[in-house]
């Protein structure tokens, strides 16, 4: 769809009803595109973003960097802070209200994916303070990172988002893309240089049990330590289950707590391996990391039944 709208400022507001955002933040960058935008992040009870230039710009390019951002602030927070206000300002040619009009139809177009599973607003799920991190220098390795992964990070979304696809699907998802952040962090590190993902290569257990050896010994700590190999066969199994009928499927699988917590242990293992392709350093999110861990391995049991069935 074309916009022939333009101008030189995009501000947008987010408000989280189940937490209160910390604050007074206030960070300022410039990130330079087809032109240089500059980028204004504030936040104290609710945070505000806005994206300006020192000309008109399409209203889509502005949305478009904020859509990055919003995505990188997401893998900081672990979740999508809810989006209450967008709207366009300063442009030399069009009046306030055709912009008005405009934001409105963004906001009503936007993704479902931007709306995250309540699991994910807890506030242990937030692993760093986005200000401590984010510069020109990070935005720039996320864009160039996040075009890389394409369809691989809209599945990390979805699989956390508040859709209506069940858990046991999610947690499929997450499982199943194994494979491809294997081919992602071979091609940028040192690692996985004898791994070849694919249907005629390294199985889906291998490029599991080498992204845990290499990134997620803390997540998965317990699970290394008991039933490992019938661990990752309960794992490839609930991916693999999704594509049969019931009498063909396999056993050890997970039900549906076993895939809520998989979902989300999941999660924190992509994360943690897309902060270290970024470069951030390990020492502002492992900590909270590992307390994150902690909550959800005593959650309820759930971890200790799961591992305990599978030795019978």
């Amino acid at each position: 769809m074309e916009c022939p709208f333009t101008c030189k400022c995009l501000t947008a507001v987010y408000e989280e009803k189940q937490s209160v955002l910390k604050g007074p933040v206030h960070i300022q960058f410039d990130i330079r595109k087809e032109q240089l935008f500059h980028v204004d992040i504030e936040q104290e009870v609710i945070r505000r973003i806005k994206i300006s230039t020192d000309s008109d710009v399409s209203i889509f390019s502005l949305n478009a960097i904020l859509s990055k951002i919003e995505r990188l602030l997401m893998l900081l927070d672990g979740s999508f802070i809810q989006l209450k206000e967008m709207r366009f300002l300063e442009s030399d040619v069009f009046k306030d209200n055709l912009l008005v009009s405009w934001a409105r139809n963004l906001m009503a177009q936007r993704l479902s994916y931007f709306c995250s599973a309540d699991f994910c607003k807890n506030d242990v799920y937030r692993l760093i303070d986005f200000e401590n991190v984010f510069t020109t220098d990070l935005f720039s390795k996320w864009d160039d990172l996040l075009d890389e992964l394409g369809v691989v990070h809209q599945m990390f979304l979805y699989s956390v988002s508040d859709s209506k696809i069940t858990i046991d699907v999610k947690c499929a998802f997450l499982i199943e893309l194994a494979e491809p952040i294997v081919e992602v962090a071979k091609e940028r590190t040192c690692y996985f240089e004898s791994l070849k993902p694919g249907s005629c290569g390294t199985s889906l257990r291998d490029c599991l049990r080498a992204l845990i050896t290499k990134y997620g010994e803390d997540i998965f700590n317990k699970e290394c330590s008991s039933q490992y190999d019938s661990f990752l066969k309960a794992l490839v199994n609930s991916r693999v289950n999704i594509m049969h009928i019931k009498r063909n499927q396999k056993k050890p699988t997970l039900n549906g707590k076993q895939s809520l917590l998989y979902v989300q242990k999941l999660s924190l293992l992509y994360r943690k391996i897309l902060f270290e392709l970024l470069e951030i350093e390990p020492s502002l999110y492992l900590e909270k990391l590992k307390r994150c861990v902690s909550s959800l391995d005593n959650s309820n049991s759930i971890l200790d039944d799961f591992l305990s069935s599978l030795s019978k």
